[in-house]
């Protein structure tokens, strides 16, 4: 991983510099109307005679039927480096692409962890939106449209070869999308900190995410021009990408895969929307590692209780959401009352998830009171 402000407008550099000659390149429509990749690829059309630019679509949630087409306009290419630019969904999509070009058949036959038997080609991964850490992870989520199911293809050969972290990259993003990204982050952050499955090496990680995350967060509104917070915002997300791909995640990102499947809630504010009810619901079962975090953050009271720390981490989350008008109602995203039971419903195959909060959770027992109040 590199991470410079100003990196990107010398992408051309950048590859030729590791050696590679004939790059293709998979980025965001979004992004590519912006004056910066203008910039970027005039620079390697005139580096490389031989460069190929496609763009991707930019569904909010990419499926294995919108992987065929990308794999479809890659397959049989001579190209030695596949370059992804853009948010989670077309990094995902760069990712698998690379790796199935060396690896034949259909993508749903590589669905779960380490089915690919040879690696890919080589990647460099360059986030336009700071939040899903698909440049860190080894991990690329994908919509099977006919069991409406989320199942990635994930592994060791998944891995990005180069990521680099660019603030200004971001800049042109819109407010919606890098609110949510970053929310997609700091819900990595939380849940990875406190799952079952964490470790000393991710905590650690994580306590140096939330300081970038919640530090940078407010820029958004406040100094939305501001590339140093914007790279903070990055190294953050990266961070949470490792953070989640070793520690696994927790409740708030569970319950967002079905909404994201089944209604089309963007699965970053998705996990935003229930991830400090969450915190709150810990702690009012008598979990308080959340304490840990307040002498980072700058709230943590001389001789406080563990707990009285923990209160005010949540109430800097509160307030963190309130400034960035975070959703709080499933009606924002069109889901009303006469939705809860079939909400319910489809949340029966996320209990694997649940049972990564330190709080039992269960779909019968705590969930359809927890997610009650947000109809």
């Amino acid at each position: 991983m590199v991470a410079e402000n100003g990196l990107v407008r010398r992408l051309a550099g950048f590859l030729r510099e590791r050696g590679y000659r004939k790059p293709s390149v998979l980025v965001d429509e979004g992004f590519a109307r912006s004056p910066l990749w203008r910039e970027v690829e005039t620079g390697l059309r005139k580096e490389f005679s031989n460069a190929r630019v496609t763009l991707n679509p930019g569904a909010a949630e990419p499926t294995y039927d919108s992987l065929r087409g990308a794999l479809e306009n890659f397959r049989g290419e001579t190209a030695d480096v596949i370059v992804g630019v853009g948010g989670g969904s077309c990094m995902d999509t760069a990712k698998a692409v690379a790796a199935l070009i060396t690896n034949p058949g259909d993508p749903l036959e590589y669905r779960g962890f380490d089915k690919l038997q040879r690696p890919g080609v080589p990647v460099v991964l360059i986030p336009t939106t700071a939040g899903t850490g698909s440049e860190a992870s080894f991990n690329a989520s994908f919509v099977d449209t006919v069991s409406k199911r989320k199942m990635g293809i994930n592994g060791r050969h998944m891995f990005a070869t180069h990521a680099i972290l660019d603030g200004e990259t971001t800049l042109s993003c819109p407010y919606k999308s890098a609110l949510s990204s970053g929310v997609d982050a700091l819900v990595h952050t939380l849940e990875g900190y406190v799952c079952k499955q964490r470790t000393p090496m991710s905590d650690m990680l994580a306590r140096q995410a939330f300081v970038w995350l919640t530090g940078a967060l407010p820029s958004l509104k406040n100094d939305p021009t501001n590339v140093d917070r914007r790279l903070e915002l990055l190294l953050g997300a990266f961070l949470g990408g490792i953070i989640q791909m070793n520690s696994g995640s927790g409740v708030a990102a569970a319950i967002s895969y079905p909404l994201s499947v089944y209604y089309r809630v963007p699965h970053g504010i998705g996990g935003g929307v229930f991830c400090v009810d969450m915190v709150r619901f810990n702690i009012d079962a008598g979990f308080y590692l959340y304490a840990e975090l307040a002498p980072l953050i700058g709230v943590a009271a001389p001789g406080a209780t563990p707990q009285e720390n923990a209160r005010a981490v949540l109430a800097r989350l509160q307030e963190l959401w309130a400034l960035l008008h975070v959703p709080t109602r499933l009606a924002t995203f069109g889901i009303g009352p006469d939705k809860y039971e079939h909400v319910l419903e489809i949340m029966k195959t996320q209990q694997p998830g649940f049972d990564q909060n330190p709080v039992p959770f269960t779909v019968q027992g705590e969930l359809p009171a927890f997610l009650k109040a947000y109809f």
